[in-house]
């Protein structure tokens, strides 16, 4: 009996187009949690993919504006908030490798990750506002980058290869590999083990520094997700949409958010320039 009504019921949703999915209503019922990685919204491609090409449209035309800001000599806010921006860098570099000559050499490299993550957070606490306040849908199209797993790792890896990379070429490839595989300094048995054990500890370190950027940078910014996307469901339930105030009670934490973003912009540029430096020296 039971089943012949459940068939009946299909049957009528059918001819007339409306097959409910129950689980699809209780899915959208909370919160809006992504998952660790990109949902495919086209393909092969995820909304991650979306974000970031969105991100380099944005950076090209940010690019333009500050190259003709600098060759224009006439003053300006932009041109004297880029050379601000430019000099800190700059300065910084230049105190950890103790000349701007060695300095400028990754001048552009720790200056353009600051800038991806930072500006790229930035975007990211966008989407989530307007997804969360104007256009829900928006959420399943675009994504924060950095609360992507597989984009903070490609940041990480990129960063361990560069270390890797100026230590071979400031102690050679022969000296880099004995460092980690079989380093043999030391005046007796004892000292020449220890330090066979401790080259093999820097060996771990590799991945493990590169887990240890990747994880931190992914954790604070998919944890502020969930926090924004959390709090935005639970105003808006307590408050029934009033006056739409639900919306106002986020602000705070939206900007306790951009606050973790530039901390952990900081943090990870400044722990290259340290990477970096420490490759750049002996073992």
């Amino acid at each position: 009996m039971a089943n012949s009504q459940t068939n009946e019921i299909l049957n009528q949703d059918l001819t007339t187009g409306e097959l409910v999915d129950t689980h699809a209503e209780e899915s959208h019922a909370g919160p809006h949690i992504p998952l660790i990685q990109g949902e495919q919204v086209y393909g092969p491609i995820s909304n991650t993919t979306v974000t970031l090409l969105l991100f380099l449209l944005i950076t090209t035309v940010v690019w333009f504006l500050a190259k003709r800001a600098l060759v224009q000599n006439k003053k300006s806010k932009l041109k004297l908030f880029f050379l601000t921006f430019v000099k800190f860098f700059d300065d910084q570099i230049t105190d950890a490798f103790g000349s701007k000559k060695e300095g400028r050499k990754f001048f552009p490299l720790v200056v353009g990750m600051f800038f991806i993550i930072f500006f790229g957070n930035m975007l990211g606490l966008l989407i989530d506002w307007f997804g969360l306040s104007v256009w829900p849908e928006l959420l399943y199209i675009l994504r924060p980058m950095h609360s992507d797993l597989n984009t903070t790792l490609v940041l990480a890896i990129i960063t361990v290869f560069i270390m890797l990379k100026v230590q071979v070429k400031s102690q050679g490839a022969v000296s880099t590999v004995k460092s980690y595989v079989f380093n043999t300094q030391g005046w007796n048995i004892m000292e020449k083990g220890i330090s066979v054990f401790m080259g093999w500890l820097h060996l771990i370190g590799i991945p493990v520094t590169a887990a240890s950027l990747a994880l931190r940078l992914f954790g604070n910014i998919f944890a502020g997700v969930i926090l924004i996307s959390v709090i935005s469901f639970l105003t808006a339930f307590a408050t029934g949409g009033l006056f739409e105030v639900w919306r106002l009670w986020v602000i705070p934490f939206w900007f306790f958010e951009v606050f973790v973003a530039l901390i952990q912009a900081i943090v990870f540029t400044f722990l290259m320039i340290a990477y970096f430096k420490q490759s750049s020296e002996a073992h």
